[in-house]
């Protein structure tokens, strides 16, 4: 027993001393944590994990040394664990990273074992070659999610498995031509440039595979927004055309009113004041009065605006509209009524969570375009991704954010433009699309 405790203790103060071991427990931090979103944290943060990494190098190495000796789970371990306590990520995103993290580890110390054999630089040249390997991959990571990502609620276990299959693949072979294993596997001797480019291949393999496998995710992620865009632009355009259809009856209605009216008038011509009192209470009963708020010419932007003015209302909201366009414009109706539902749905929102209940709404003509400004107040600039597209800040997101990437896909649509900026408490919305000549 007491052999056996000076053995570790012995095996610990090595692990403790190595370089390698220092490099590797950095390593485990740098490319395990999530720096987008984490902000100042990333200070207190890195070194808090530093120190929680460097014990668990250091005593799973000196445990994996004295029951596995030269085995790769003086590697596996400590990245499992790290990887178990800095879960910065759904699991599938967080499984692949723990298994490139452990593979590329692998892989530089072949890069480490070649440069030594040229320059005899000792373990102090290796440990830097191999943190040098490291900070190389989270570079080649952070641009390759720079616009794709895993760590989404729609990416499932499945849907990595190709990336997982291969990093296994590059394991088992680490663990055959460069690691004793203490499972009866005997060590396969390989020349140093032979055994570089096998990393090389692996590495290469791992990399493009995890490339595919992020471009796929991000087809899905597409795929999906625009089936909840075109569910979005369906709804709208239904309410749209049952609003349009109401306003029909309604035109009938006052048709049919009309002709009451003159029924009325000649039966108080033959002073039949009674009928005619009778014949106005029924009138009167079935009488349900619309007004129409806005009235431009175009019954198409009339009927969206007024759907919207009706919406703001109920929401405590004022809308002031100037608009001048002509009768009829060239642009389908669906896509016209995606527009200016989602620009003045996005402002009436804003509005009714501040104090300040306006929307400033202009629709005209201008130089060759349709011109469509909508303003409201916001005493936030809001929240934009890395590739400057507006975020949503519900806290529900789910089924919210489509409304400006609608906005601005409709304005393409018609060789327009759309711009959304935040300027002394007001935000901005501008859209042009253009107008045949």
């Amino acid at each position: 027993m007491g052999e056996l405790l000076q053995n570790f203790m012995t095996t610990l103060t090595a692990s403790v001393e190595s370089l390698y071991n220092l490099a590797w427990a950095l390593s485990l931090v740098l490319l395990l944590t999530k720096f987008h979103g984490a902000g100042g944290r990333l200070l207190w943060l890195l070194p808090l994990r530093l120190a929680i990494a460097l014990p668990v190098v250091w005593l799973l190495g000196t445990v994996s040394d004295l029951i596995f000796p030269n085995s790769i789970t003086w590697t596996v371990a400590p990245a499992a664990v790290c990887g178990a306590i800095f879960w910065d990520r759904k699991t599938p995103a967080q499984l692949v990273r723990i298994g490139l993290v452990i593979c590329a580890w692998l892989y530089s110390l072949s890069v480490a074992d070649m440069l030594n054999a040229e320059l005899q630089g000792g373990i102090e040249l290796a440990s830097v070659t191999s943190l040098a390997y490291m900070l190389l991959l989270r570079t080649i990571l952070v641009v390759l999610e720079r616009h794709n990502s895993l760590d989404e609620d729609n990416v499932s276990l499945s849907f990595v498995i190709p990336v997982l299959i291969v990093c296994v693949s590059g394991l088992a072979e680490r663990a055959i031509l460069y690691l004793r294993s203490d499972f009866g596997l005997v060590y396969y001797s390989a020349s140093t440039l032979e055994s570089f480019l096998t990393c090389l291949n692996g590495q290469l393999a791992e990399l493009v595979v995890y490339w595919a496998v992020l471009r796929l995710a991000r087809e899905l992620r597409e795929k999906e927004r625009i089936q909840a865009e075109r569910h979005l632009m369906e709804g709208r355009y239904q309410a749209l055309v049952a609003y349009r259809e109401s306003g029909e009856s309604l035109r009938r209605l006052r048709h049919e009113v009309k002709n009451q009216y003159a029924y009325i008038r000649m039966l108080l011509e033959q002073k039949d004041y009674a009928r005619a009192e009778e014949f106005f209470g029924e009138m009167s009963l079935r009488a349900n009065p619309t007004f129409s708020m806005v009235a431009s010419g175009n019954d198409l932007v009339d009927d969206i605006v007024n759907i919207e003015v009706a919406k703001a209302r109920a929401a405590g909201v004022e809308i002031s509209a100037r608009i001048a366009v002509p009768p009829e414009l060239p642009y389908e109706e669906i896509d016209l009524c995606s527009l200016l539902m989602n620009l003045l749905d996005n402002a009436i929102e804003a509005c009714a969570e501040g104090d300040e209940k306006n929307v400033r709404l202009g629709i005209v003509v201008d130089q060759g375009a349709l011109a469509v400004t909508v303003v409201n107040p916001s005493p936030h600039e809001p929240r934009r991704s890395e590739a400057g597209t507006l975020v949503t800040t519900k806290k529900d997101p789910e089924g919210h954010g489509y409304g400006t990437s609608i906005v601005r896909a409709v304005a393409e649509k018609y060789d327009g433009a759309a711009d959304f900026t935040y300027y002394d408490g007001e935000f901005v919305a501008r859209v042009m699309l253009a107008l045949p000549a």
